[in-house]
């Protein structure tokens, strides 16, 4: 085993998933970070001025991180423009910041990026993008604390739950998904909703039975022996995501910037991808308590089969699709049925395409098709903190 100080080029050769089976059928899988990167050009016109977030409370926004620490968005943006980037740990603050003309683009997870499009009557604001997609590798899991009885399948798992104290993040894709396969198995718990930071705590502390909520606190959950994998979101057939969302004045105003900061943020996935040990360094200088075998499971780790865990661990999508649609929409009925938003269904231009579509077309993408898809199954490279040469 080799500390990460002094490996230099070693470092990049790892370069886990480029070598991974290309998705049939899917052009863009074969495309690589070099290739994006090398059409890198700034936007000619006049300098701009945005401000944004990157969270490193969920793993869904982690291409935020690599956006900030890489620069890239530089590689993109006309010549003289300037990004401040606000570090948050939940959705609502990005909402508020949105709606006061704050924030012109937001990265936020699933339900809370839906409520963000419903306060139009202050502020309107579109979904322009789904970055990261997964069947619930990222958000939704249930985890059990560590002395809970060991269970034969995840569906005995969750009928332990019943009566039980489960902590959740309201309003968030946890709740959703939480609740939706809780109510699948007809099982009714004691629900204390709190902040993910304030369950993991309380995990340890055993002040609650089980917790649902998204990475990389579930991992970090697990790492430290506080709580057990128990169910996946993937047995009941459901999706989480990330979006980017962006004010319509703002695209109003700037459609080519806006496209040309999508455009690093598909750099910054197929980073993301090809570039595993770079990225878990930017997250390492981010979150020093992690240890990069944390972080890299979190990201790349695919979760046990027993939980009813499936299909790749994350895909990069960016396109909004049937199925990212079919997301949206399910998302929308859980906050409208919960009475989070009012409408019945969702504003003419909550979403829109046109700009990544746009950015797929210039890059030479397939507009039709998402990035990549990071399978299972992958070899973690560190142990603790150290990096294992040959990753073995």
């Amino acid at each position: 085993m080799k500390n990460l100080a002094g490996l230099g080029g070693l470092a990049t050769a790892f370069v886990l998933f480029a070598a991974a089976p290309a998705v049939a059928n899917n052009p863009n899988s074969d495309v690589t970070y070099e290739q994006i990167a090398s059409q890198a050009k700034k936007l000619e016109g006049k300098p701009v001025t945005i401000s944004t977030n990157f969270f490193l409370g969920w793993t869904g926004a982690w291409d935020t991180v690599i956006l900030r620490s890489g620069e890239l968005w530089k590689k993109w943006l006309p010549e003289g423009s300037k990004v401040e980037w606000k570090r948050n740990l939940q959705g609502p603050p990005v909402i508020t910041d949105l709606i006061a003309g704050k924030q012109q683009i937001g990265y936020l997870g699933d339900n809370p990026a839906i409520v963000s499009t419903a306060k139009a009557a202050l502020a309107p604001i579109s979904i322009v993008a789904l970055n990261l997609v997964s069947s619930g590798r990222m958000c939704g899991t249930i985890l059990v604390r560590s002395d809970a009885p060991e269970f034969k399948s995840y569906k005995e798992a969750i009928a332990w739950l019943d009566g039980k104290i489960v902590g959740v993040p309201k309003g968030s894709c946890a709740d959703r998904l939480g609740q939706l396969m809780l109510e699948k198995e007809g099982v009714k718990v004691q629900w204390q909703q709190m902040q993910g930071e304030v369950i993991v705590t309380s995990l340890q502390a055993k002040r609650i039975d089980a917790a649902i909520m998204y990475e990389p606190h579930l991992s970090k959950s697990v790492f430290d022996d506080h709580a057990r994998w128990a169910a996946s979101p993937a047995a009941f057939g459901e999706l989480d995501a990330d979006a980017i969302v962006m004010r319509e004045d703002f695209l109003k105003e700037n459609p080519d910037v806006a496209v040309a900061w999508l455009k690093a943020n598909i750099e910054a996935l197929y980073f993301l991808r090809d570039k595993p040990i770079e990225t878990i360094e930017f997250l390492k200088k981010e979150l020093p308590d992690y240890t990069r075998e944390n972080l890299w499971y979190a990201l790349y780790g695919a979760q046990p089969d027993s939980i009813g865990a499936s299909g790749p661990v994350v895909r990069g999508k960016m396109i909004i699709d049937a199925d990212g649609r079919s997301l949206l929409e399910r998302g929308y009925q859980f906050l409208l049925d919960h009475k989070i938003v009012r409408d019945p269904k969702m504003r003419d231009g909550a979403v829109r395409t046109e700009y990544v579509t746009r950015a797929f077309e210039e890059l030479g993408l397939a507009p039709n098709q998402q990035l990549f898809e990071i399978p299972a199954g992958l070899t973690n490279p560190f142990k603790g903190d150290e990096l294992v040469e040959g990753g073995k």
